[in-house]
């Protein structure tokens, strides 16, 4: 400060110098002057009184420099230390600063993170930034409260500078001793005052705007990150969505495929019974017949039969795989219509309940055949190769599966053969129990039914009207309806006697298949044997002859009498037309559908093509016509074809049904729901549907 005073002492002599016109001030010489004489004195009197006063202010200023300068050394002291003072604080605010700075970016880290990690650290994020907002706030306005007091403090040591004044002695030395001793304080002052103005603090009103700004921008920066981020999960929802509806629609098709498939009318069906025959024929011709051969040219050693039975296995194995995978969907078919029905109550569901029973059987059975034709597949297709010995695993694989699904045959057949022997015994105590009847005479049941219905009309009326003397009418009237009763006898006697063929036949082909199936059994334990080398000779190939000879001959049985039935259907319709109304049929329909049909028999050659048509079931049939018949029988009176019926004819038609396996409890019913079944006309098609399954032979 003093230099700064001895500076402005030094200009204001400059100026009194430069007004004074260019007086020598040393010298005490003045200008000339052109001015008049009297103006010349009394500017010479008021130069000299300023010139006098001058000289009195630089020997104020001189004693003046004179005492700063003996205090100069404390002085240059103090300020040294309170610039070093000022350094230090400066420092220390720049690293106030930069930790501030340090803890924002921390903070701000942080906030990201939680942001990413979790919308709701939003909020914390904001309160911690104001928080810091505040500290830097408050930080600053600490900072600038010291400034203040320092500044303070420094207009209190020093102080004003005076007004220069100009003397005449010439105090040149002292002048340049002044400048020589101020000029390092004003070297020493100079950094000092460089570093306030650098180091100064911003406002705090820019920091927090600042603060402000920054946290604005990061939370529109989360903002946009967060949008963005529901927008590719709701993307991949979108593509999720869309996928999960593509595999949706795909297993709707293989839904409906697969319902196609196992449904009632399913193209399997019908393809494995076109197999059926050459499925046959490889199984008990071709196979046993390769079993033989091959067993004769190993003793022999000829390579070329060997060869050969090698393909024919392989043709004969691929056709049997093929029909015993039908097979398996077939019974999966049956299997899957049953399960949906199996707790319904009344005839229709009778056969479901037997299917859940039997089926699970049936589809094991036919899934060990698909393995053991796959296994004898694979081998022939080693022996083709050139390993003419075959695989010793692939062997004994296929003769375990051969006795396998026979063991699962013969575990059928067993109850099966029982059941069928004690229906057959309870028929034919039917028989040995009824009355002797009159022979069958030709003609519809429905007609005898209706001439029946008709005398009866016409016995009640001659009945009522007894009382005039018509005697001799009544008689009439009694013997036609004794008559036509005893035809109705007939027809139960008749119905018996072809349940009890049925069963006879049933039995026959269940032993025969019973036999086969245990033989078969033996020759696939032979087979294993013989595929391990245990056995030799031709023990095997006979006895897998025998079993194909059991059930070969029951095949061509049941081939034969489904042809049969075909070729009969087509050459003489009316032989088993239907006997009786079908249901919802009225007269004038049956009338007209007789004299369409009056029923001409297509051509012979036409008849024996049917008889080969393996894949076409038989609409009308023996056994179909038979069924009819006793539903019309049994049915109850409000049931058109059943109105008529004697009472006693209808308790032994139900009673033949009992027998059958068709009687309340295997309706799942009670016998007054069984009744009440037995007399709704809504139900004649599944009832008649229902005696004709319990009427087969299969």
């Amino acid at each position: 400060m003093a230099s700064l005073q001895a500076q402005a002492g030094n200009r204001a002599v400059a100026e009194v110098v430069q007004r004074a016109g260019g007086a020598d001030l040393l010298t005490g010489r003045a200008r000339s002057n052109s001015a008049p004489a009297d103006l010349r004195g009394a500017a010479a009197s008021r130069e000299l009184a300023e010139q006098e006063e001058q000289r009195r202010r630089v020997g104020a200023v001189s004693v003046e420099a004179a005492a700063a300068g003996r205090r100069r050394p404390e002085v240059a002291a103090e300020r040294r230390r309170r610039v070093g003072a000022v350094a230090a604080e400066a420092a220390a605010e720049g690293r106030r600063r930069e930790e501030v700075t340090e803890a924002h970016r921390q903070v701000g880290a942080e906030a990201a993170a939680a942001g990413r990690r979790r919308p709701e650290a939003a909020a914390e994020r904001r309160r911690r930034t104001a928080a810091r907002m505040n500290a830097v706030a408050a930080e600053h306005q600490r900072a600038q409260e010291a400034a203040r007091r320092r500044q303070g403090t420094g207009t209190e040591v020093e102080p004003a500078p005076p007004e220069p004044v100009v003397e005449p002695a010439p105090p040149e030395p002292v002048v340049a001793e002044t400048e020589q001793v101020v000029a390092p304080a004003e070297q020493v002052v100079a950094p000092a005052e460089q570093v306030v103005a650098e180091e100064a603090p911003v406002t705090e009103e820019a920091q927090v705007a600042a603060e402000e700004e920054r946290a604005a921008a990061e939370e529109e920066r989360e903002a946009a990150e967060e949008q963005r981020g529901q927008e590719e999960v709701e993307q991949r929802r979108r593509g999720l969505r869309r996928r999960l509806a593509a595999i949706r629609a795909k297993l709707g098709q293989v839904n409906e495929k697969v319902d196609q498939l196992l449904g009632t009318e399913a193209k399997a069906d019908k393809s494995k019974k076109v197999l059926d025959t050459p499925d046959t024929m490889a199984t008990r011709v071709n196979a046993p017949t390769e079993a033989g051969v091959r067993t004769q040219a190993k003793a022999t050693s000829d390579t070329g039969d060997m060869q050969t039975t090698a393909v024919m296995g392989q043709v004969g194995s691929g056709i049997n795989f093929v029909t015993d995978a039908l097979g398996v969907i077939n019974d999966l078919r049956t299997l899957n219509t049953a399960r949906k029905s199996r707790h319904d109550t009344g005839p229709a569901s009778h056969k479901a309940r037997k299917d859940m029973k039997g089926k699970p059987l049936g589809v094991a059975s036919s899934g060990s055949m698909v393995v053991g034709d796959l296994s004898s597949m694979a081998n022939a297709a080693v022996k083709n190769s050139g390993n003419l010995n075959g695989v010793t695993a692939l062997g004994e694989l296929t003769g375990g599966a051969t006795v396998a699904f026979s063991m699962i045959a013969v575990l059928r057949e067993i109850p099966a053969v029982w059941k069928t022997y004690t229906k057959k015994s309870r028929l034919k105590a039917l028989d040995l129990e009824a009355p002797d009847a009159a022979p069958k005479a030709a003609g519809m049941l429905q007609d005898v039914l209706d001439q029946l219905g008709r005398a009866q009309a016409r016995l009640g009326e001659a009945t009522a009207e007894q009382a005039q003397g018509n005697e001799p009418e009544i008689d009439e009237f009694a013997a036609a309806v004794a008559s036509l009763n005893s035809r109705l006898q007939a027809e139960i006697v008749e119905l018996r006697q072809y349940a009890r063929h049925k069963q006879h036949t049933k039995l026959a082909k269940r032993v025969a298949n019973l036999g086969g199936n245990s033989v078969r059994t033996a020759a696939g334990g032979l087979a294993i044997a013989a595929a391990a080398g245990a056995v030799t000779g031709p023990a095997a190939p006979a006895v897998a002859g025998v079993a194909a000879a059991f059930l070969l001959g029951n095949g061509l049985y049941k081939g034969a009498r489904a042809g049969s039935n075909r070729y009969v259907e087509a050459r003489h319709p009316d032989r088993w037309a239907r006997p009786t109304l079908a249901q919802d049929e009225n007269e004038a329909e049956r009338t007209e559908g007789a004299g369409a049909a009056g029923a001409q028999g297509v051509r012979r050659r036409d008849a024996v093509a049917e008889f080969f048509k393996v894949t076409k079931s038989v609409k009308q049939g023996e056994r179909h016509h038979m069924a009819q018949k006793l539903y019309a029988l049994a049915a109850g009176p409000d049931v058109r074809v059943g109105r008529d019926v004697p009472e006693d004819i209808r308790r032994s038609a139900r009673a033949l049904l009992v027998v059958l396996k068709a009687g309340p409890d295997q309706h799942h019913q009670s016998e007054e729901e069984w009744t009440a079944s037995l007399n709704d006309p809504a139900q004649q098609g599944a009832w008649e549907k229902e005696i004709t399954n319990q009427l087969s032979s299969a």
